[in-house]
């Protein structure tokens, strides 16, 4: 009797047909013996040889009913076509009704609306087939000279190669015939995830059988993580509970809060993933909150047969819960960091805007893009405790937030009320600790605004003068109580400069005029004399992650990189003198580091889009006028420290000599295969840990080579659509020993720099 553990050696995969279970055998080919099925079309009847007790007539026009897990195929297939270059990509999943449009052979033709043309054997449209049951994976040996069929019955046959049985399972019977399935020779290319072809042995050529044993992904099993990936494949689905999957693999090495189960628009729903992790592949089961199966993921780096570069997951076509993604050559394993307290919020994205002794400004948002965008919301955390103090939620209409300068009192406007499903413009004040409304602004006009922005001591309201103009009344309003100051007509293609209550004047230009004016008065205290831009300002591109960081505990510094026309003018805000500037181009990118100096993003296109190799990024010293270094490629998220800059570099992790610009490491290939990585947030550095939001994960890295170390245990990453600003600045922060973390799961997190060091060095 062959045992399971002579098959675990010879490595065998296995995936989900939908129904019908399959196996996925590799490393063979079967021999072409037989001559291949003629390919001309029936106009008319057909009769197919199905068994030999059962004859059926099939003709165009009909309409069958077909069983769920069924493999569909794109063309006809004779055995000329080696059986692992198939090409299937679907099975059907639930029972449907299909019209024939034609018969060729054995086989019969339909057309699906979202599948397109699609061939099956028409041994399963019969009624013989509903005797087909799915069974216990089993392995076997044949007797000599035995074939496989391309369904019970058919003239269509192969004739397997010696070492067929060790690397293939029974996982289907029908009275006297078993089901064996077969891996594709690739699983995934470009877009594309190819499923195994489904061949049948009679049952008098089967000798021996035995069911493989559970405890699949037990550190000390002996199956590959291939034979663990179609093992999962052949039982999960949507039934599948906890309970099942703990037996069938084992305790899992890790437990965690998962992504949001829900669409936005509806309610979170947060359940369980279970991550099962080896060197060779991870595998994670979640689970929602009544403990059924909600979606698996493979994570497999890059090997000889799954050596794709693609720029997304890839998922079993209809069934996108099913999911699997090739990295790079290393898989982050999970590192342990206990936080000191952890808030669940109730909308994805969580982004720290501003920080007191007792306070922290939240700002949740859904992520959603475009249509898909139901809800944001603004509220406050207690910093010591993480409990939710209160809570404004804006629904899918515009919020804008003004701290006041001594950051006890937060300024919101909204222009709908998700309660009465109608746009209400409404501009309140309110105590930052405790939310309480302190004044409210009715704005006399019934259309909407254009918005709020701030300055020292004041909030300024900008609104057209009437229903779609493009010139603007400016209602400057004292923060302390709300009443207006002084007010102030602009004209058609005006620009409103301010930043925030640091700014300690009213900023716009209007009329080739920058102009500073008193908060109070609305005097001029300042102005210069400057035409239109004649570039587009990068941060009008929502995809730019803007010119600072800024960072959510510390006020900003009075002065500001300005475009005058076609210049960058660095000017000091309290008397309009300017410090620096270099020229603006259209394309261009810049960012500020922390000691001042410029990251400047060209592209060769004029452009701010395309590929990397169309960049090229220069280290600018803007006081003194002077280029340290251009290198090729796009480089952004600078962090100096000492003679380092961390960087993201064409879209990963790297180091370079901040003296020089040259290399010193780069993560690329390494840690993920993606031609365009995304990354949330901004780099923080805990003594020799390097910590970076990327694709779905908090990653560690070692930051004087570049090794991935780990990633840091229940955080949840994603990348939200036209949030890169708030990503950047409020994702991940530290100040002193204490690491603020938000997520794309609701949760935000405050957590202690040394037990992050202590964990890792254990």
């Amino acid at each position: 009797m062959k045992t399971g553990s002579k098959w675990q050696k010879t490595g065998y995969l296995w995936i989900t047909v939908s129904g019908i279970s399959a196996v996925l055998f590799t490393g063979f080919m079967l021999l072409d013996t037989n001559t291949e099925i003629q390919a001309g079309q029936g106009s008319g009847s057909t009769t197919q040889s199905l068994s030999a007790q059962t004859k059926t007539t099939y003709k165009p026009g009909d309409t069958l009913n077909l069983e769920a897990g069924i493999p569909l195929h794109t063309q006809v297939i004779g055995n000329k076509m080696p059986v692992d270059l198939m090409g299937i990509q679907y099975y059907t999943s639930s029972n449907e009704k299909i019209k024939v449009q034609a018969v060729r052979g054995e086989w019969i033709q339909f057309q699906d609306y979202n599948r397109g043309e699609l061939w099956i054997p028409a041994w399963y449209a019969s009624k013989e087939s509903r005797s087909l049951k799915t069974v216990t994976p089993q392995t076997f040996s044949l007797r000599p000279g035995s074939k496989l069929y391309l369904a019970p019955g058919s003239t269509t046959s192969w004739t397997p190669s010696p070492t067929l049985t060790d690397q293939a399972l029974i996982v289907a019977a029908t009275k006297d015939w078993y089901g064996v399935s077969i891996a594709p020779r690739v699983w995934n290319k470009e877009s594309f995830t190819y499923r195994p072809a489904l061949l049948w042995v009679k049952a008098q050529a089967v000798e021996q059988q035995a069911i493989v044993a559970d405890g699949w992904f037990q550190q000390d099993a002996s199956q590959s993580a291939l034979a663990v990936r179609h093992l999962t494949d052949i039982t999960l689905n949507k039934k599948t509970t906890s309970k099942q999957v703990k037996q069938w693999l084992g305790e899992p090495d890790w437990k965690e809060n998962s992504a949001n189960l829900n669409d936005t628009g509806y309610t979170m729903s947060i359940g369980q993933t279970w991550r099962y992790e080896r060197a060779d592949a991870q595998f994670l089961v979640t689970f929602n909150k009544n403990g059924k199966l909600a979606r698996t993921r493979w994570n497999i780096p890059q090997d000889d047969r799954n050596h794709v570069v693609t720029d997304w997951s890839f998922s079993r076509s209809d069934e996108y819960e099913f999911t699997t993604k090739i990295t790079g050559k290393s898989l982050p394993i999970t590192l342990p960091w206990k936080p000191i307290w952890t808030n669940q919020g109730d909308i994805n994205y969580t982004f720290l805007k501003a920080a007191t002794d007792d306070v922290l400004l939240m700002k949740g948002d859904d992520g959603g893009f475009s249509g898909f965008h139901y809800e944001s919301s603004m509220y406050a955390l207690d910093r010591h405790s993480g409990k939710k103090l209160w809570e404004i939620n804006a629904g899918y209409g515009r919020q804008q937030v003004e701290v006041d300068a001594g950051r006890q009192y937060v300024t919101m406007y909204t222009d709908y009320d998700p309660d009465k499903k109608e746009y209400v413009d409404r501009i309140r004040h309110l105590q930052l600790k405790s939310g309480d409304v302190v004044w409210e602004y009715a704005p006399k006009q019934k259309f909407r605004l254009n918005g709020i922005t701030a300055a020292k001591n004041v909030v300024v309201v900008s609104s057209p003068v009437v229903e779609g103009s493009s010139n603007s009344w400016l209602t400057v309003l004292d923060s302390a109580n709300g009443k207006t100051l002084w007010t102030r007509k602009l004209s058609t293609g005006y620009q409103l400069l301010n930043k925030g209550s640091d700014d300690p004047y009213v900023m716009y230009w209007e009329k080739n005029q920058l102009v500073a004016a008193d908060p109070l008065s609305g005097r001029t205290v300042w102005s210069i004399k400057v035409g239109k831009p004649t570039v587009d300002h990068p941060e009008n591109n929502s995809y730019f992650d803007g010119i600072y960081r800024l960072d959510p505990f510390a006020s900003t510094q009075p002065e500001r990189w300005m475009l005058l026309r076609d210049q960058w003018a660095l000017l000091d805000l309290n008397t309009g003198k300017k410090l620096a500037q270099f020229p603006a181009r259209n394309g261009q990118q810049f960012e500020v580091l922390s000691d001042g100096k410029l990251l400047i993003r060209e592209n060769k296109k004029g452009d701010i889009y395309g590929d990397y190799a169309d960049f090229t990024t220069t280290l600018y010293d803007a006081k003194s006028g002077t280029k340290r270094w251009t290198q090729k490629g796009k480089i952004e998220r600078g962090f100096v420290e000492d003679d380092q800059l961390y960087v993201v570099k064409n879209g990963y992790p790297a180091a370079l000599a901040y003296g020089t610009g040259e290399t010193r490491w780069n993560t690329q290939n390494t840690i993920s295969s993606l031609r365009y990585p995304t990354n949330q947030g901004s780099y923080v550095v805990i003594e020799d840990q390097l910590l970076l939001p990327m694709g779905e994960d908090l990653l560690v890295m070692d930051k004087n080579n570049g090794t991935l170390i780990g990633r840091v245990h229940d955080v949840v990453m994603a990348t939200p659509e036209h949030r890169d600003r708030d990503a950047k600045n409020g994702t991940m922060n530290r100040f002193g020993n204490e690491v603020y973390i938000g997520s794309s799961n609701g949760r935000f997190s405050i957590y202690d720099a040394n037990d992050l060091h202590t964990d890792i060095s254990r």
